[in-house]
This record gives C-alpha cells, sequence and structure tokens, in this order.
C-alpha cells in the first residue's frame, strides 16, 4: 500500500494546489461533490434516488407525492451533516468524542421519526442492511468510548489518513451506536478525517454497495483498500474537473497551453 499512497499523495499535492488558486472552481467542485455524496449514501443504504428529486429536496420544494416528504426531510438532514462535517473539517482541534457523534446523529435523523433522538442501541437489530458482527448492545457506550479515545492516541494520529478513515469507519460499524443511521454516520466520519487532511470526500459508490458490504464483515484490510479506491477517484474526477474548467478558459481566452493551476480564472 505504501507504493499506492504516494501516488495517491502526489495527486492530493496537485489538487490541493489547483484548489487553491481557484476558489470558484473548488467551491463549484464542492457543490458538485456533496450532491454526489447525497446520490450514493442513499443508494447505500437501498434508497435510490434521481437527480432531481435531490435538486428539489434541497430547494425546499413542496413534494407532488405525499411518500416522497420523508426522502426531502432525509436528503436535507444529510446536506445539513455533510455541512457540519465540512465545518469541522475546517475547524483547528478536531473534537471528536461521543458529543459529537450524538450531535452528528441527531442532524442526520433531524425531521425523521425516531432518529433525530439519541438513544443507544438497546438490542440486536433483526431487520438491518448491514450483516456484519456487531457489538451487543450492553458494550455499546464503553466500545464507542473506547473508539474514539483510540482516535486520539498518538498512535491512531501516525495512522495515514486513509488509514484513520478506514480505522474509524470500521471500528464505528462494529459498535453501530444507534438502531438507525449508523452507516451514514460511519461514512461522514470516515470523510471527516479524510478532508482534515486535504482530501475530498472519499464518495463509495453504488456500484460497490454490495462490495461494500462485503468489506465489513473481513478485517479491516478490505474496507482501507475500497476507501482508497474511492479516495483515488475523488482525486481523478476533482482533478478531471479542474482540466476541463481550465481548457475551457483557455478556449475562451486564447491562452491554449497553459498550466491549469495558472490560469486565473476572472
Amino acid at each position: 500500500m505504501r507504493a499506492r499512497y504516494v501516488e495517491i499523495e502526489e495527486r492530493l499535492a496537485a489538487f490541493g494546489e489547483i484548489q487553491a488558486a481557484h476558489r470558484d472552481w473548488a467551491r463549484e467542485l464542492e457543490r458538485r461533490l456533496d450532491l454526489s455524496w447525497i446520490y450514493h449514501d442513499h443508494a447505500l443504504e437501498g434508497v435510490p434516488l434521481t437527480a432531481t428529486e435531490i435538486a428539489d429536496a434541497l430547494a425546499g420544494a413542496v413534494a407532488t407525492d405525499a411518500t416522497l416528504v420523508p426522502m426531502y426531510i432525509e436528503v436535507k438532514a444529510l446536506a445539513a451533516a455533510i455541512a457540519l462535517i465540512r465545518a469541522e473539517a475546517g475547524s483547528p482541534k478536531l473534537r471528536l468524542g461521543a458529543a459529537f457523534v450524538k450531535k452528528l446523529h441527531q442532524i442526520a435523523g433531524a425531521g425523521l421519526p425516531g432518529r433525530d433522538k439519541v438513544s443507544w442501541r438497546r438490542d440486536l437489530p433483526l431487520h438491518r442492511a448491514y450483516f456484519h458482527e456487531i457489538t451487543p448492545a450492553a458494550l455499546v457506550p464503553s466500545e464507542l468510548r473506547k473508539l474514539l479515545d483510540f482516535c486520539a492516541t498518538s498512535e491512531f494520529q501516525r495512522f495515514h489518513p486513509l488509514d484513520q478513515a478506514a480505522a474509524i469507519h470500521w471500528g464505528f460499524m462494529r459498535v453501530y451506536p444507534f438502531p438507525e443511521g449508523s452507516g451514514r454516520l460511519a461514512r461522514l466520519l470516515q470523510n471527516l478525517l479524510l478532508m482534515r487532511h486535504g482530501y475530498p470526500p472519499a464518495i463509495i459508490h453504488a456500484i460497490d454497495r454490495q462490495r461494500y458490504y462485503e468489506t465489513l464483515r473481513h478485517p479491516n484490510t478490505a474496507l482501507r483498500l475500497l476507501v482508497a479506491e474511492a479516495a483515488e477517484n475523488a482525486l481523478a474526477g476533482g482533478l478531471r474537473f479542474f482540466e476541463e474548467r481550465a481548457a475551457s478558459l483557455r478556449r475562451r481566452s486564447g491562452f491554449a497551453g497553459q498550466d491549469p493551476g495558472k490560469v486565473d480564472p476572472g
């Protein structure tokens, strides 16, 4: 993995340079990534949405079909949770404790019956999408505390950011602290750690849904590979977006041949 991480870091450096040089482009990319995040995260949970449905929900449109109302609420709640992750990723000090996890759970479930209340899982869910081994309910508070305490250790801080992201994702899914929404929170926390190191969100795509479920049933190595792939795809897509913007600008301005990191978007 070391050689692969070196390649990813090289892409990350290029991504960071162009992102810093073109703030307007970066904001547009961020908006697109958030829409992709919402789309694929719902698909992973077995709730396929269309781009129009997501856009309408975020725009505050009134659902013409009553069956769409809960979905609109859920989309807006996830968007708010992503906004919190982005804000926390940019804060000087990471406050990754039980209080933050509870807050994130409340925001991600806002407006959804039973999802906006903070109470640890009290039993083993009989009907769920995930079939990996999870912690007995009685141990949820203590095991979550152990996981979050470990994330604050110097040992954890020495991990590569991709290893940190996979570790908290895998560990959180083992604890599975809430009856609903734990998978979504695990992916939010994964991307919080990545974004603090300058990565775009590593979005696990719907096409990898079954593979994702399978990785959770095995040691962390399998999930780490999937997260690394998602990060690679995110960086490749981000660089491609910047290159296309630069090419479009060159066509309009006649600056053919200039490096995209040196073109002033005006």
